[in-house]
């Protein structure tokens, strides 16, 4: 049994738990293996019927990027941990897109919505290749997505490279959209073999999801960046200097929330051109 001192830092670390499965996306199962840990076991130490382990109290701490000392005293560099600080996390538009679960999810439906347009303009085949472009690297994206939580994440020996590889992939995704889009002309001659002369118009979305792409690569770039500067010791910069970065976590906490605003504004650009060039091409018609 724990002692009512001993009691108070578990239900602390408990409260840290929920916190962590909140900001960071963490479970469980992710912490009690970083733990080196069972289920059972942590459950028995949150429960208070065996105390934490030193060794185990160091690699949660470890864990949470504070110091073994801040976790036993309940100093001011757990609040920005706890789950109740959620609150400060900005407006009911983020908390609405957090509801969407996971950036999979999201990244399912969107790639589902694409599709839908990619179909809705079978007759357009200007504004289908430039959508083709879109499946295509949200094809990737779901692959990666998956290759990323079954076989990259389980293999990786930390969170830092965990994220290294996460944001890499979706860096490198992103690049290729926006390289695609570039040289949209070249890729829909591709797709088409030269047999339609509408493909080589120019449409007036092109570069406004130009921008789009170039926001995305910009997000993913500082992000990988971000997770090198607040790594440092990682990198070899002596432990003291490098933990004045350790707070560096915007784009670590909001990726998901940054990446879905140039997303939807690709999705809603892709439709209303669909529209106009079906709008266009009717006139001439009812003339």
């Amino acid at each position: 049994m724990q002692t009512p001192e001993e009691y108070e830092v578990s239900q602390r670390i408990g409260l840290l738990i929920k916190g962590l499965k909140h900001k960071r996306g963490m479970s469980r199962e992710d912490i009690c293996r970083h733990l080196g840990i069972g289920m059972r076991t942590l459950d028995n130490y949150l429960n208070g019927v065996s105390s934490f382990k030193l060794g185990t109290l160091m690699k949660f701490a470890d864990l949470c990027r504070v110091k073994l000392a801040d976790i036993l005293d309940d100093t001011e560099a757990l609040s920005r941990l706890y789950p109740d600080n959620m609150k400060d996390k900005g407006s009911i538009l983020t908390l609405l897109l957090g509801s969407l679960a996971s950036v999979m999810l999201f990244e399912s439906v969107f790639l589902v919505l694409l599709i839908l347009l990619l179909c809705y303009s079978h007759k357009d085949k200007n504004n289908q290749c430039i959508v083709a472009i879109f499946v295509v690297v949200y094809v990737l994206t779901n692959i990666g997505g998956y290759w990323l939580n079954y076989v990259a994440f389980p293999a990786a020996e930390n969170y830092y490279m965990q994220n290294v590889y996460a944001y890499s992939l979706h860096l490198s995704l992103s690049l290729l959209l926006f390289l695609l889009l570039k040289y949209r002309l070249m890729f829909s001659v591709l797709v088409t073999r030269g047999k339609s002369a509408a493909v080589f118009e120019k449409s007036l979305i092109e570069a406004p999801l130009y921008f789009l792409s170039m926001m995305l690569v910009t997000i993913d770039f500082l992000a990988l960046m971000e997770n090198f500067i607040r790594n440092l010791e990682r990198l070899g910069i002596d432990e003291e200097k490098a933990k004045i970065f350790w707070e560096l976590t915007f784009f670590y906490d909001y990726f998901r929330y940054l990446k879905a605003v140039p997303l939807l504004l690709s999705l809603v650009l892709l439709y209303a051109g669909i529209l106009a060039r079906k709008r266009n091409t009717q006139q001439p018609q009812s003339a």
